[in-house]
């Protein structure tokens, strides 16, 4: 992340007014400006922040500050820059005494002590899209990979998490999420819109909530697409034939018609056919399939060469309630790709990912 440093000005409150020796005359408060302003710290996720007294007061003591804590980056008379390496939901709230010493003629000599109360920020919760209207068949499944969110995160390592919060209305059917979908059983008895409401949170428990829209309509001639896994090839690719992977019960001729984008690597769609490419394991993108006016969606998860590989299970975990993804999130893009490839960079970078360019 760019430098970003947050000004924190001297207070007088929680402070021990020290004065520096007998012969130090006493000047009336309005003649000695004191430090104002909130001395509470907190140091945002992979940044830093600062504390500044006001003039005319300085750090007397550089070598007591960073004695007191690690967080302390750098010091001079004017500023104290704090950093972590990493968050720590546990750290709590560190306090760092800084002696201040005052400077020109309305304040020379005199000392003050204040108490910075500094916490840590947590890193941004996930970033995650809506999905728009998808139609399922009354009593079926609809299975909704991950890759469909957009997902970004900037503290994912481990898997995250993710867990559905409600089904609006709750007549319409059953949610639960996988490691790698969010799966919606509808009723057999229901008919019109559906709501899924899904919480998706990082490693530290921030989450953010997104949702999909779903279209319960009556059981019919049925379009199906399949959710499968695939292994990728030691140079990390895959060519699946998307075509078998879709069928019509009333065998009408389904047409495979696009691709989302992987979450890792690039993928292109051709006349039935995917072609992967990629090497950061597990990653995913669906597709879609028409027959007629009727349509459906699918998935491939792709998964190291060799690794075991299974369906999307059909029904929740009874263990818990959140689940971590498999698929992990990308980082979100940083302020510097922003500044060097402007406004075009997430459209080019979809680009890249849907083998567009």
């Amino acid at each position: 992340m760019g430098a970003h440093r947050r000004g924190i000005v001297a207070l007088l409150v929680a402070a021990v007014l020290a004065i520096g020796g007998a012969g130090v005359a006493q000047a009336d408060a309005e003649d000695a400006p004191t430090p104002s302003g909130p001395a509470d710290v907190a140091i945002p996720y992979g940044d830093t922040a600062s504390i500044e007294p006001q003039y005319p007061w300085r750090v007397a003591s550089c070598a007591d500050v960073r004695a007191v804590s690690d967080l302390v980056v750098s010091c001079d008379a004017e500023s104290i820059v704090l950093s972590a390496e990493t968050y720590d939901p546990d750290a709590g709230t560190t306090v760092i005494p800084v002696t201040l010493s005052g400077t020109g003629p309305s304040a020379s000599g005199r000392k003050m002590t204040v108490r910075y109360r500094v916490t840590l920020e947590p890193p941004p919760a996930p970033a995650a899209r809506p999905i728009p209207e998808r139609a399922v068949a009354a009593g079926a499944l609809l299975r909704v990979p991950f890759s469909e969110f957009s997902l970004a995160c900037t503290l994912c390592g481990n898997g995250g998490g993710t867990r559905v919060l409600g089904v609006e209305p709750a007549e319409a059917g059953s949610a639960w999420t996988t490691p790698t979908h969010v799966v919606f059983r509808a009723s057999r008895d229901y008919r019109g819109d559906a709501e899924i409401r899904v919480g998706v949170s990082d490693d530290v428990g921030s989450e953010t909530q997104t949702g999909i829209v779903a279209f319960v309509y009556p059981a019919r001639d049925q379009v199906w697409a399949g959710d499968v896994f695939v292994a990728v090839d030691a140079k990390g690719r895959a060519e699946i034939d998307l075509a078998a992977l879709a069928g019509s019960a009333a065998g009408a001729d389904v047409d495979v018609v696009g691709c989302g984008a992987a979450v890792h690597g690039t993928v292109t769609c051709a006349d039935g056919t995917a072609r992967y490419a990629g090497k950061t394991l597990p990653d995913q993108f669906a597709f879609r399939v028409l027959a007629g006016a009727d349509q459906a969606w699918g998935s491939v998860t792709l998964v190291p060469e060799g690794e075991a590989v299974g369906p999307v299970p059909m029904a929740p975990s009874p263990e818990r309630t959140t689940v971590p993804m498999r698929i992990i999130p990308p980082a979100p893009p940083t302020e510097k790709s922003g500044a060097d490839g402007g406004l075009f960079v997430p459209f080019t970078e979809l680009l890249d990912r849907v083998g567009a360019r």
